[in-house]
């Protein structure tokens, strides 16, 4: 193991024991107190139990720990306001330790040892953690990069990090170590993916501390961004003095413009054997890994992943059980991905026979049959729903004089609707500007035309969709965000996000009512669990949304039940930026929605109520 990477492992492991010793202070283990030395008054830890039940063997004293003090070694639950709730958690001494405390003349060499057995009985390899840190380590020595200028541009405001190592999982994992650890000079340090507009400070107060914020610049193609949401999420960072860090893994590659003004470019190879003689050396010890060396050298090391590294090694596992697990899901994924290529040729190549010589491929049966139903029912889908290959529904709207008193309701409209305040008027306005649009009058960028309605449930945000419909005589096509969910793997959420934007963009103008739209979540920090999937399914969106401002016809509407919930991109400028809450209707608001759907009947109605009220 070279030198960078062994005093990285001795770091990351100085600061757990460090953390460790912090924990058993606060659970009553270890004492803090001050010493004089050289004239300076310095603080040490000291254990709050008999040293002399060590017996001087590490491995024993740790074990001994571990048995006995285990539940000191706990972190404590947090209660409601995120505080410790020690009272509650407190571990109860055992009763052979509880008579005799420190004070009984132990010296000071016993102490320290018993301070370190303490530190390293509470350690937990994290196997993923450490690997991560020796793929850093190797990227830099690759990349030609001292760690005194990396530590530099740290300090500085606004730094950029552009990390591409070819390992599946390096791209979770780096931002994990950056936020979990405390490994990262000048933090701690929580992740931003992506546009978090509500952080306007270089350190925000998140899980009871100040962190320091970076963004993470999404990589994967499930949910890589546009060039223009690239740069604009690059100029709030660096307007901020937030650090900006962008990891790739092995098919993705950093954005250029992350990658062209990037401060620090680490690259690095891989997984090797070479690297993983050094994790099995961090865990085993080197005379274990040079004991086999020949069982290391013929492992598959590039076909492994970094999950994998985590399920063959596990603290306490003879390395020799660690070394075959190795060996033998690197070649598994090996073999797994020669099915996966081979399925893959067979698919393309089904494609190809299907083909008509022209190029193009034969429409199947059910899709001319598709086509045929939609060309001959098109005249008869007024007023009725009609289900889309992307699950978005499409009403057309009701002519102006569909309904007459005495032989049926009249067509809902807005300029009926009562109880909708604020909406009512938008609607009105943008039926207003709309007339002036279509006789190009009035540009469609000089419109509002995104709009957010919140209110309680049953309070008509469907049904206002619906009069707009009506009143602006154009097709409304609605979807929810439990449609889009529908799709079994992120990549068919996504694509029905996409298609329904695109059967809105087909029919312009045209409305797209998006219900249940706080269910699409906020953005979370890199690290955390399904961070990926609802971080791709908000930056479509957000995509989805500026390409809509873009595309000229498309009214956008979306409903939620709970606006706090909605991520504050979404609610910017240009996408969703105007909200109106609907509040539950009052009494003159009830009055005349019954005589809305009442309609005639309501003449009866009063004169009935009349009469029974004249009765004695």
């Amino acid at each position: 193991m070279d030198r960078l990477s062994s005093f990285l492992l001795r770091r990351l492991r100085h600061l757990q024991r460090r953390e460790i010793q912090r924990l058993a202070v606060r659970n009553g283990l270890l004492m803090m107190t001050t010493a004089i030395v050289d004239g300076h008054v310095v603080g040490r830890y000291v254990p709050a139990f008999d040293p002399s039940h060590l017996a001087g063997e590490v491995e024993r004293d740790r074990q001994w720990v571990r048995d006995r003090l285990a539940a000191f070694l706990i972190d404590a639950p947090q209660d409601a306001s995120g505080r410790l709730d020690l009272l509650s958690a407190a571990p109860v001494w055992p009763a052979q330790l509880r008579r005799r405390l420190v004070g009984n003349g132990a010296d000071d060499g016993a102490i320290a040892y018993a301070v370190r057995v303490v530190a390293e009985a509470g350690e937990v390899l994290g196997i993923k953690t450490m690997a991560t840190v020796l793929l850093l380590a190797a990227a830099m020595e690759e990349s030609g990069v001292e760690l005194r200028d990396l530590v530099a541009f740290l300090r500085q405001p606004a730094p950029v990090f552009s990390v591409q190592v070819s390992v599946e999982g390096f791209e979770r994992a780096l931002p994990h170590l950056v936020e979990e650890t405390a490994f990262v000079p000048f933090g701690p340090y929580v992740g931003m993916a992506a546009d978090f507009t509500f952080v306007d400070e270089l350190w925000m107060y998140v899980e009871g501390q100040a962190k320091r914020v970076f963004l993470q610049i999404p990589v994967a193609k499930s949910y890589r961004l546009s060039s223009s949401a690239m740069r604009a999420q690059l100029l709030w960072a660096l307007g901020h003095g937030s650090p900006v860090l962008a990891v790739a893994e092995t098919h993705h590659a950093v954005p250029d413009q992350v990658d062209l003004t990037s401060d620090v470019r680490l690259t690095g190879g891989g997984i090797n054997v070479t690297f993983l003689a050094d994790l099995l050396e961090a865990v085993y010890g080197s005379d274990a890994v040079s004991r086999h060396d020949g069982l290391i050298a013929v492992i598959d090391a590039g076909a492994l992943t970094l999950d994998d590294l985590a399920i063959a090694i596990r603290p306490g596992r003879p390395i020799l059980s660690s070394i075959e697990a190795l060996a033998g899901l690197a070649a598994h994924n090996r073999e797994e991905r020669h099915s996966e290529k081979d399925k893959d040729s067979a698919a393309s190549s089904r494609r190809l026979i299907t083909e008509h010589p022209s190029g193009r491929a034969a429409p199947s049966s059910q899709d001319r049959s598709a086509e045929g139903e939609t060309s001959s029912s098109s005249g008869k889908r007024k007023g009725r729903w009609k289900a889309q290959p992307t699950g978005a529904e499409v009403i057309q709207p009701k002519p102006a004089d569909a309904g007459t008193p005495g032989e049926g309701s009249p067509p809902l409209l807005v300029e009926t609707l009562t109880g909708y305040g604020g909406a009512k008027e938008w609607a009105l306005g943008l039926k207003s500007d709309l007339v002036d649009y279509l006789n190009g009058d009035l540009a469609w960028s000089h419109m509002s035309t995104k709009l957010l309605l919140s209110g309680p449930p049953g309070t008509g945000k469907t049904t206002f969709a619906r009069a707009m419909c009506n009143s602006l005589q154009i097709p409304l096509v609605v979807t929810s965000v439990s449609t889009w969910l529908q799709g079994e793997y992120l990549s068919a959420v996504l694509d029905r996000m996409a298609n329904t934007f695109a059967e809105a963009r087909a029919r312009a103008p045209c409305i797209l009512f998006v219900d249940e739209i706080d269910g699409i979540g906020q953005r979370v920090s890199a690290s955390r669990e399904y961070a990926d999937y609802w971080n791709a399914c908000v930056n479509k969106l957000l995509e989805l949304l500026d390409g809509a401002v873009k595309s000229e016809g498309v009214i956008v509407v979306g409903a939620t039940n709970r606006p706090n919930e909605i991520d504050e991109a979404i609610r910017r400028s240009g996408r969703l930026e105007t909200h109106i809450e609907i509040p539950r209707p009052d009494i003159p608001a009830l009055a005349g929605i019954l005589a809305h759907h009442l309609g005639a009947d309501l003449d009866v109605v009063a004169k009935s109520d009349t009469q029974d009220g004249g009765q004695p």
